[in-house]
């Protein structure tokens, strides 16, 4: 005997399941015995023609409820006229389709209800496909998405171009923006005694020919009890936390108010304490200090990781290594004082100019931020927190892996930054909670 199937869509009567009020064939073809992997089921392309058909029927089934009840006009009461029907495209996730919804006209107004995709939804988009595309913009190049798209839907479609992937991302990760500062007023979660704040920035090359590139700033603010580990001696993870990230030249207004949310959203309160950690740089310290008025107090404390590395990065002869060695043994132990005046001595020591500069410059990024450092040593020895990489390296994450990818990556500060706030969100854990608001809110 001989096996075929066939796939058909039914809508029935839910009152009267066995009530069939249409019925059409879907697919059909033949079962054969596989003799492989590649032939076990339907190729790719059978399978989004199935979709396709079977979302084709749905969706105007749908859309035949448009107006269907609409009998009189909203605004003089008149009855109604038919005019036909409008057909516009919607884009789902992998598919495109035609939709026809009745046209109706107020006889003595001329007032029409809504009756094209766009004008009765807001978009001609599935928000599924907006929330894939923004996510897809904000995590791999625009082309790369468009790729991506690409792939799994078997076919090229015009709605997935990079361009259009990058309006999206873009367009979502501005009302993201828009969302995020409504949820200051709103934020409820329980208060925290304890918080740690890092803050630190990172370099991307400028589309501005008269620009090289521009700083983007990123803060991470999580609980103490966040920071966990998996098992004795593997690198610790945040089990949760909340991220901010801007590109704008406003004097840092756009990051300390993201931070401020972040904070609220962690638990600050005026009772709260704050460890910050910083690397040093006066507009990272600035992001920081704005806190200070809305919790108890702050022990602000220079990044032992970015301190150490400015040391790695300073090349000395061989015989004075271990004064060099020294001088960090004192840092180490916060003894900074001491570690200045061995650096002075040091300094006499060095005949070349090079090396004699990077000392000099060391010397003044020590002096600048004397009163943060501190006993780092017994920080580690108590458990408490004294670098920033236990916390992931937040640049890395949501800066250089986006933005670095290819040396030909250029960005403008107006385009970076809403897909910045798209990473932050994602990187947070956040967007799960926050997508549905956000997409609605943009189809607007």
């Amino acid at each position: 005997m001989r096996k075929g199937y066939r796939i058909t869509f039914e809508s029935f009567d839910l009152d009267n399941p066995d009530d069939t009020l249409s019925k059409s064939l879907l697919t059909e073809g033949k079962i054969t015995k596989p003799t492989n992997c590649l032939d076990f089921s339907l190729s790719h392309e059978q399978q989004m023609g199935l979709i396709q058909e079977a979302l084709d029927k749905i969706i105007n089934e749908k859309a035949s409820l448009i107006n269907e009840d609409s009998e009189c006009c909203p605004k003089c009461s008149s009855k109604f006229t038919k005019k036909g029907s409008h057909v516009s495209i919607f884009s789902d996730i992998f598919t495109d389709h035609e939709v026809s919804i009745r046209r109706l006209r107020c006889s003595k107004c001329s007032y029409e209800p809504p009756s094209t995709v766009r004008t009765f939804l807001g978009t001609t988009m599935s928000g599924r496909l907006t929330e894939m595309q923004s996510v897809l913009g904000a995590k791999h190049t625009f082309r790369e998405g468009e790729e991506l798209f690409d792939i799994f839907s078997a076919q090229l479609r015009k709605i997935n171009n990079h361009n259009r992937i990058k309006l999206v991302a873009e367009g979502v990760g501005k009302t993201l923006q828009t969302v995020s500062r409504a949820e200051k007023e709103m934020t409820q979660i329980e208060d925290a005694e304890e918080l740690i704040l890092n803050i630190d920035g990172g370099h991307v090359k400028s589309k501005d020919p008269n620009v090289r590139s521009f700083e983007v700033l990123t803060s991470v603010i999580y609980r103490p009890e966040s920071l966990q580990t998996n098992s004795k001696n593997t690198r610790k993870y945040l089990s949760s936390k909340s991220c901010a990230a801007s590109t704008q030249n406003d004097n840092q207004a756009e990051i300390i108010e993201d931070t401020i949310i972040a904070a609220i959203k962690e638990g600050m309160t005026p009772k709260t304490h704050i460890t910050a950690l910083c690397d040093g740089a006066q507009n990272c310290w600035n992001v920081a200090e704005a806190l200070m008025p809305l919790c108890e107090g702050m022990t602000s404390i220079l990044d032992w990781f970015h301190l150490s590395m400015k040391m790695e990065n300073i090349s000395l002869p061989e015989e004075l290594k271990s004064k060099f060695l020294r001088i960090k043994w004192h840092l180490w132990r916060g003894n900074t004082d001491a570690a200045i005046i061995r650096l002075g001595q040091l300094e006499l020591k060095v005949k070349n100019a090079s090396t004699i500069e990077k000392l000099k410059k060391f010397l003044k990024y020590i002096q600048n931020n004397h009163d943060k450092i501190v006993n780092y040593r017994e920080r580690k020895k108590r458990g408490l927190v004294f670098t920033s990489n236990l916390a992931e390296s937040t640049v890395e994450s949501l800066i250089n892996q986006r933005c670095k990818g290819q040396q030909h990556m250029r960005w403008s500060r107006e385009g970076l930054n809403p897909i910045l706030q798209l990473r932050a969100r994602i990187n947070s854990k956040d967007w799960d909670n926050k997508r549905k608001t956000v997409i609605l809110n943009y189809a607007k």
